[in-house]
């Protein structure tokens, strides 16, 4: 079985990255067709541009593996609307927002123009939850409610702290999908029990995480082989056909 990796990071920072050789060859090794990648470290808070531009010619490098979502900063306000504009007719395939890492509320009114703008291109928005007090799922079925054409990925499922805000906010909110990385068995197969397989994407968030460990995972779940397609696959495949890919 192929999977789609809906989440990853590469290159160097400030942290210890996976490069983009090590990280083709991961994805070989366990069967991972596509790759997400995302900004991180300095690139997230400050750098927008630059870590833009870096997975951006990483996807034209190799436009058979990977995807790239863009992210910026909503404090920089018109700056970070141009960039967005900027990122989503270059083709990049949707955005990422980190509102720890970036410093805001996901109630904050301030941000709203990023979410429209990037809603107004189809890009789905992946936010990273679970970590007081920025990242509440609640919070986030707040801002997709008022979008209810746009699409949300609940990064992490609320780990670790809020992860009992976010089976309700999922349930609350019809256009919140949720991610695989750092949750246990048991919290994916309740999240597949009580809202479907079709709202659940896989993700490994590597170099955080194990590429064989998430995979394993996902193979360990005790669900259908069709419902495991639909996770490892075919939702992502569909997200990724709204943006640039």
């Amino acid at each position: 079985m192929k999977w789609i990796d809906a989440h990853c990071h590469v290159g160097k920072g400030l942290m210890n990255g996976m490069e983009e050789e090590e990280l083709l060859e991961q994805m070989d090794r366990y069967a991972i067709e596509t790759a997400v990648i995302v900004p991180w470290d300095q690139a997230i808070a400050v750098h927008n541009r630059e870590g833009n531009d870096y997975v951006r010619r990483l996807t034209e490098k190799h436009p058979d593996r990977f995807a790239a979502f863009c992210t910026v900063n909503p404090w920089f306000g018109d700056q970070a609307l141009d960039e967005l504009e900027r990122c989503a007719k270059s083709g990049m395939s949707g955005l990422k927002l980190h509102p720890v890492y970036q410093g805001y509320q996901l109630t904050d009114p301030f941000i709203l123009p990023v979410i429209e703008k990037a809603v107004s291109y189809g890009l789905p928005i992946y936010i990273a939850t679970g970590t007081p007090v920025s990242s509440l799922p609640m919070a986030l079925s707040y801002v997709a409610d008022l979008y209810p054409e746009g699409v949300f990925i609940q990064g992490h499922f609320g780990f670790p702290d809020f992860w009992i805000d976010a089976v309700p906010s999922v349930q609350k909110s019809g256009n919140i999908y949720i991610d695989t990385a750092y949750n246990m068995l048991t919290s994916i197969e309740n999240a597949i029990e009580l809202f479907g397989a079709e709202r659940v994407i896989f993700s490994t968030d590597s170099p955080y995480l194990s590429i064989q460990h998430e995979t394993g995972k996902l193979l360990d779940l005790e669900i259908t082989e069709e419902q495991r397609r639909m996770i490892g696959y075919d939702n992502m495949k569909k997200l990724l056909s709204r943006g640039g890919r």
